[in-house]
């Protein structure tokens, strides 16, 4: 799939905001939960995943963008037959974000994944934006 036609597919339509919710294992505030997931962290904070194999995507079919910290935005093309969960995302693109670091020289540590913007375009495809929090 060429980037360029997906951004010819404008007007694009939020259609979901999925949250990443990780127990803390020390106590922090009331209720011990942390709105986010570190991606230097990632492998860890996934077994604290709250909803973690909740199917959070139906499609089988997504395209996911990276952005920060990247001078030139990353798409990548995920397929699962049964749609997508939490800790599935989180997977792909902690892999993703490893591999993007590894090259271009940054640290993930730095890093918190808050929220995956989930937006369909006029011809049905979805593409996921994360909102990261530095």
């Amino acid at each position: 799939m060429n980037l360029e036609d997906n951004d010819n597919q404008i007007p694009k339509n939020l259609i979901n905001i999925i949250t990443f919710n990780v127990r803390a294992t020390r106590t922090i505030g009331d209720d011990g939960i942390i709105p986010w997931v570190n991606i230097g962290r990632g492998n860890e904070e996934i077994l604290n995943l709250v909803d973690a194999d909740e199917i959070v995507i139906s499609e089988s079919e997504i395209t996911i963008s990276i952005e920060y910290p990247l001078e030139e935005p990353v798409s990548f093309v995920l397929n699962s037959e049964s749609g997508f969960t939490r800790k599935q995302l989180l997977i792909e693109i902690r892999e993703k974000y490893l591999a993007i670091a590894k090259a271009q020289d940054f640290d993930v540590n730095t890093v918190d994944l808050v929220s995956l913007d989930v937006y369909k375009t006029n011809v049905g495809q979805i593409e996921l934006t994360l909102e990261v929090d530095v």
